[in-house]
């Protein structure tokens, strides 16, 4: 990556749109050359206003940039209807496979019902059996309390076999909540880090996301506060900020450690 670049980074995201009114999702897509979101003539003419803005020579970027939509057009004029539609045999053999697999997990799951059924039925027979050999012993002994009680003068005792179950409550599922509060207007950056999927967007004031899912954050500066349960954490950096969330917490992260996240990618 250029010199002139790492100059344009430094001065940041934000900063570059206020001076050139250029998007700041463009400017992070030309900075991180994560060319995805622009199109060719776009990205020439942007590319032109910074160089003429900052007095620096993109001209490496402008060739990278250009390769990739020029690639991206081959690529593009390769896809056919016959590519398109033709049917796929790894498909079929694959789905021949799940059909096997799903008729051996079904023999599978009625032996061990029906293994099942008959340990319980045993058991059911064996806990009947030893009931009814309780009943016997309770029955002998209380026969020959009786017969010694006049010689003896004992008390007999009677036991209370009735018992209380004790229900156990179940552990209430843990509820979290994530929301964001830009105190300014900031572009931000969101990646679902389980399915790699990109989002972005431009706003101010609060935006809220899903707390079941594990996200990268990434703002062009960091005028932020971060809501996670409830409980509020202040941000405060004209510089560009990255963020970790995962099961209800939030951790600021460096760009090596966001690339490692993000499967090597700096956006």
């Amino acid at each position: 990556m250029s010199d002139a670049l790492e100059r344009l980074k430094d001065i940041g995201a934000q900063k570059i749109y206020e001076d050139t009114h250029i998007p700041v999702e463009h400017v992070q897509a030309i900075l991180y050359e994560s060319f995805d979101g622009l199109s060719k003539v776009q990205f020439v003419g942007f590319v032109s206003i910074l160089e003429r803005e900052y007095d620096e020579d993109l001209s490496s970027t402008r060739s990278r940039g250009i390769g990739y939509f020029d690639e991206k057009n081959n690529s593009d004029a390769l896809i056919t209807d016959e590519t398109i539609f033709k049917p796929s045999s790894k498909k079929k053999n694959l789905t021949i496979i799940y059909i096997v697999i799903a008729i051996i997990l079904f023999i599978v799951a009625i032996f061990y019902t029906t293994k099942s059924a008959d340990e319980s039925m045993q058991n059911a027979l064996n806990e009947h059996q030893i009931i009814q050999d309780v009943k016997k012993n309770i029955v002998v002994e209380t026969n020959s309390s009786e017969e010694n009680a006049s010689d003896e003068n004992t008390t007999a005792v009677s036991v209370d076999a009735n018992v209380t179950a004790v229900k156990i409550p179940e552990p209430k599922a843990v509820v979290h909540s994530l929301k964001i509060n830009a105190r300014t207007k900031v572009w931000m950056g969101y990646i679902d880090v389980a399915t790699d999927k990109k989002y972005q967007k431009t706003f101010e004031g609060e935006f809220e996301l899903d707390p079941s899912k594990e996200w990268l954050l990434y703002f062009g500066h960091g005028y932020i506060d971060v809501i996670v349960d409830g409980k509020k954490e202040v941000f405060s950096s004209k510089d560009t900020l990255r963020l970790h969330y995962q099961e209800g917490r939030i951790s600021k992260i460096s760009l090596n450690e966001f690339k490692k996240l993000n499967r090597g990618s700096a956006w």
